[in-house]
């Protein structure tokens, strides 16, 4: 079993390592879907506030996802094939990660309770872990 501490220590990385890029675009919001990929993964933080199995959607309430210039808000996201979402309950606090579906819309393709271990799953992208 990989420590919570390593767990936080990779997220960690991942948002240092994107911190300057992030950190240089001023706050705009842009909901461009035209399958232009942002120059840095989307990363978040956020509030589980429904589930939809047969969808496959979360609902979350997140932060500012600055990669996309976008603010804190509530929304509905279609979830990766790969993620499980037996791990995720209403309430949960989680850090997540956007990629895009292959007809170009976000969806989450990373999810980490914040107090787990390690991911609840993996989407389509991911090459090992």
């Amino acid at each position: 079993m990989i420590p919570k501490t390593f767990a936080r220590a990779v997220v960690a990385a991942l948002m240092i390592t994107h911190a300057p890029a992030l950190a240089a675009a001023p706050p705009q919001m842009d909901h461009d879907h035209s399958g232009k990929t942002p120059d840095k993964t989307p990363i978040g933080t956020g509030t589980v506030n429904a589930v939809d199995a047969a969808r496959r959607t979360v609902t979350l309430t997140h932060g500012p996802i600055t990669a996309l210039n976008w603010p804190g808000m509530t929304m509905d996201f279609p979830v990766a094939p790969g993620i499980d979402l037996a791990g995720l309950r209403p309430g949960a606090q989680v850090m997540f990660a956007l990629g895009r579906s292959p007809a170009g819309a976000y969806w989450i393709d990373h999810v980490m309770p914040d107090d787990a271990a390690m991911p609840t799953g993996y989407g389509p992208d991911d090459h090992g872990g």
